[in-house]
């Protein structure tokens, strides 16, 4: 339903993680692990970048839960891939973290203060899950197109 804002931040952010694993499909190993732009992140990098981001803002932030930071270690780690990561567990982390999203919204009301504090414009406050919810979304929309781009240089494809 349209006025439903919990199902529209929701329907948003799954629309948008959706779409950026489907800009995987096809890709080889070699070119999930290759950069096509000067900044150097992967596409598989973005991957892990988004989960941890997601994981950051759901578990850390809001929920207060005490995250092992060790992996991927800097904000800057959070975007490479090493040779010894799979694929596999790169993707399965991302789900595992749209899991865990998915499993606190069911039984949390939008307006519930997260149990730390960010800094925004200059003053320390808890936000809101829903406001969580809506940077995410936009997170993910935006990280979109930086694949789109990315795929497009990699191999031509073009998406949605």
């Amino acid at each position: 339903m349209l006025t439903d804002t919990r199902e529209l931040l929701l329907g948003y952010l799954d629309h948008n993680a959706t779409a950026i694993l489907r800009k995987l499909d096809g890709l080889s190993e070699i070119d999930l692990r290759r950069s096509t732009l000067p900044s150097g992140w992967t596409p598989l990098g973005m991957i892990k970048h988004l989960a941890c981001t997601e994981r950051l803002w759901i578990r850390h932030m809001f929920g207060g839960e005490h995250v092992d930071f060790s992996w991927p270690g800097t904000a800057e780690q959070e975007w490479r891939v090493g040779a010894g990561e799979p694929t596999a567990g790169i993707i399965a982390f991302f789900h595992r973290e749209r899991e865990n999203c998915a499993d606190l919204v069911a039984t949390t009301p939008l307006d519930a203060l997260a149990a730390r504090t960010t800094r925004r414009g200059g003053v320390e406050e808890h936000p809101t899950l829903a406001w969580i919810l809506f940077h995410l979304a936009q997170s993910f929309a935006r990280h979109a197109g930086h694949l789109d781009v990315s795929r497009e240089l990699l191999d031509g494809v073009t998406g949605k």
